[in-house]
């Protein structure tokens, strides 16, 4: 349960996917397309993030003739998502103050940088 739980947090921590999440619950649902233009990213990224949000059950798919529209799963996820960013606001100074995440937040962007040399 805790590897799946930390998945799922993992899911939401990523910028992009937290930034296509929130883009999906402001207008309800959106094409990948129009998620792409929304966030100002290629869709080939939008793309990608959107399959990982549908296999963590984040996002769930309809398609409409040619297009596929994504929406946030259900309910639970929107309730998720609104006490989250209720919580974010709530306590930013603090989460924004954390030692503890900032060295973590320095270490991967540094072992990234690492890895595209």
């Amino acid at each position: 349960m805790l590897t799946t739980l930390e998945s799922l947090f993992s899911a939401l921590a990523d910028r992009t996917r937290l930034e296509i999440v929130l883009f999906i619950m402001r207008n309800g649902k959106a094409s990948v397309q129009e998620i792409a233009r929304g966030i100002n990213k290629s869709q080939s990224l939008v793309s990608h993030h959107l399959a990982c949000l549908r296999n963590c059950g984040i996002v769930k798919t309809e398609r409409k003739g040619k297009y596929v529209y994504y929406s946030l799963l259900d309910n639970e996820v929107v309730s998720i998502i609104k006490l989250a960013v209720e919580h974010a606001m709530k306590f930013s100074q603090s989460i924004l103050a954390c030692e503890i995440i900032n060295e973590e937040k320095n270490r991967n962007e540094i072992e990234t940088r690492v890895n595209l040399t």
